[in-house]
């Protein structure tokens, strides 16, 4: 039987984050044919750790604990065929390595085979065979794989559209951070669309993706502002600082409603709304 102590101590090394050692303990095992040895062996030499930044290096080390069965080599190994990196780019052999990781529940290969089969990378595009694949990541918790399980249910792309499952595909990612999906979760309670008209949830939403520089929901809080919906009453000078953000991140349209705006509002309030835009850009 092989001996772990080199791969332990490597751990801890690596923990530590004294990669030369690290780099010594793992290579010892490595060469013992110890597959996680050689898969963080790979991990150093790809991210220049306590060596030299190697490619062809690293992916000798990932291929090595890939043939062993170590998903997370299996993931590495596609992602450099993918790339090009430490061998010519190669994304037939991408599609293999991770469907080999993704069949053992590896949430990123699950991903990132979804997206290969959806745009036709080293494949005929499969809009069916990139759902399946994006349903096993996004069931796991990967976040970019509920979001685009959420446009297909919505669009009725590689599935039958449901709005009630994007949605709620929307809903898991947006609670992990990603500003699109919080964003079309705003739009969904805005418009009831899969869920019952909310606009204090959808004002919520869209400040949450706002506030992450996704200028769409910027123009939605302005417009929510201005119309009085989830809010307590119609707030000009919200409604306009969220234009004029919006505005400054590209929103040609958004300059139209600030005209509009300005010849409702006393100067006071202009000047607190540009001031109120002005901090927060310069915050962002």
């Amino acid at each position: 039987m092989l001996s772990h102590a080199d791969l332990e101590e490597g751990l801890a090394a690596y923990e530590a984050q004294d990669f030369a050692k690290a780099l010594v303990e793992f290579t010892e095992d490595a060469e013992k044919g110890v597959a996680k040895s050689q898969y963080y062996l790979g991990s150093l030499y790809d991210n220049g750790q306590g060596t030299a930044q190697d490619y062809v290096a690293a992916y000798h080390w990932y291929e090595m604990a890939a043939n062993q069965g170590d998903a997370a080599a299996q993931y590495a190994v596609g992602t450099m065929n993918f790339y090009g990196q430490g061998k010519a780019e190669d994304y037939g052999m991408a599609i293999q390595w991770y469907g080999k990781a993704a069949d053992q529940g590896h949430r990123d290969s699950q991903y990132n085979l979804a997206i290969m089969h959806a745009n036709g990378y080293g494949t005929p595009p499969d809009l069916p065979t990139a759902y399946t694949w994006f349903k096993a990541a996004a069931e796991g918790g990967n976040a970019d794989a509920q979001y685009n399980l959420g446009i297909m249910y919505q669009d009725g792309v590689g599935t039958m559209a449901d709005p009630v499952e994007s949605t709620r595909w929307f809903l898991q990612a947006a609670e992990q951070g990603v500003a699109q999906a919080q964003a079309r979760a705003g739009i969904a309670y805005a418009s009831g669309q899969g869920v019952e008209r909310d606009y204090l949830k959808a004002r919520n939403w869209f400040t949450l993706a706002a506030e992450q520089g996704d200028v769409p929901s910027q123009s939605f809080l302005g417009r929510l502002y201005l119309n009085g919906l989830g809010t307590e009453e119609q707030d000009l000078v919200s409604a306009y600082m969220w234009y004029k953000v919006a505005n400054s991140n590209g929103d040609a349209e958004a300059a139209n409603v600030i005209g509009t705006l300005r010849g409702y509002m006393k100067p006071d309030e202009i000047a607190t709304a540009e001031r109120l835009a002005t901090s927060w850009s310069s915050s962002h």
